[in-house]
């Protein structure tokens, strides 16, 4: 059986640019060569990569797509967004998705999208549900507003039943999104659609009930 043929970085690219140039996406030419033939470079490394001075890891074709100066300004963004280990009651991991990883091949990148994986430990779920409940609405309140950021809204939990609030009508099930003063505040005030007062408690988000004054 004859081996298939190498692929050549220029080959590479060209394929890499006439796709592009089909989808309608901008690139710049010079560093998308300077990644293809970095991941060619590559092939016979170990597939995990790790920057020891920002702490960043993961698969080497992807982090062939960050620069210095980028993987320091993720690893602070990550230390703003993520939660934090409670020794014996909560573990966690955060990572950073692939669709920030654009900035070579893209001229204009992708999201700062993170992922998180939260282990609680405890006896019930609604006590683990309890805990989750706490850990995000503490860390709401302590990155409201930076000099570099501001908290927009926090999506946690869904509505019980259908809920008018400032005049908008959230359906029974749709998820709920908490403004910064909502969280603080710990509730949401509205009405229901025949006019009867409702609240929408954060400590009852996540076992979807509300209460009624």
């Amino acid at each position: 059986m004859n081996p298939e043929p190498q692929t050549s970085p220029l080959e590479s690219l060209a394929a890499i640019i006439e796709s592009a140039r089909r989808l309608g996406v901008e690139m710049d030419e010079a560093e998308a060569l300077q990644w293809v033939t970095s991941i060619a470079a590559a092939q016979a490394k170990e597939d995990v990569q790790v920057d020891e001075r920002t702490g960043v890891f993961g698969h080497r074709v992807v982090m062939l797509d960050f620069t210095p100066q980028e993987l320091a300004y993720y690893r602070e963004i990550g230390r703003l967004v993520e939660f934090k280990d409670q020794p014996g009651v909560v573990e966690t991991a955060l990572a950073l998705s692939g669709s920030s990883a654009q900035s070579k091949i893209q001229t204009y990148p992708g999201d700062s999208d993170y992922f998180e994986r939260v282990n609680i430990i405890a006896l019930t779920k609604e006590e683990a549900c309890r805990i989750l409940s706490g850990l995000m609405r503490d860390k709401a309140l302590s990155t409201m507003k930076g000099p570099t950021y501001q908290l927009i809204e926090v999506k946690f939990g869904s509505y019980p039943q259908d809920i008018v609030v400032e005049g908008r009508t959230c359906k029974a099930g749709s998820p709920i999104g908490w403004e910064p003063a909502q969280i603080a505040a710990g509730q949401i005030e509205g009405f229901q659609p025949d006019g009867t007062p409702a609240v929408v408690r954060w400590t009852m988000s996540h076992s979807s009930q509300a209460g009624a004054s």
